[in-house]
């Protein structure tokens, strides 16, 4: 079995949920894998829909860590340059500079908050719909 069919049918499950909700994308997933798949293959199918739903949760919950890699660097080196811009500031020579520096860190830092949040929102989201799924496949192999 192909993991492109399963993987369609994960992304048409999470495109359908967010756009019209729960009962309606639930309905969706089932009559995709029953209309693709024949009676035999229908098991098998629901099995690794399941498993790589899981394996994207656990993907997702590492990457719901905000700082790791680039996040981590860009929000340290703000830090530093804040700092710098704040030294920069106790000097009377220096005042403006630091003042135009610590404005545009401060303007920087509001975007990464923004952007981290962003971020949060929709791994959570995703980690959520992912465990519908598991729910959706759970209660589809208890039949």
């Amino acid at each position: 079995m192909n993991i492109v069919a399963i993987d369609e049918a994960l992304e048409t499950y999470v495109n359908v949920r967010i756009e019209k909700g729960r009962e309606t994308a639930s309905e969706r997933f089932l009559a995709y894998v029953y209309m693709k798949h024949e009676s035999d293959e229908i098991l098998d199918f629901l099995l690794k829909v399941g498993g790589l739903a899981r394996c994207y949760i656990y993907c997702l919950k590492i990457a719901e860590n905000p700082f790791r890699g680039k996040d981590l660097a860009w929000f340290a080196t703000m830090a530093a340059v804040a700092l710098y811009s704040l030294l920069l500031l106790l000097a009377e020579e220096t005042r403006i500079e630091g003042i135009f520096l610590l404005s545009g860190t401060l303007v920087h830092s509001w975007y990464l908050v923004g952007m981290l949040a962003k971020k949060w929102k929709s791994i959570g989201i995703r980690i959520s719909i992912y465990k519908e799924i598991i729910q959706i496949v759970e209660k589809e192999l208890c039949r």
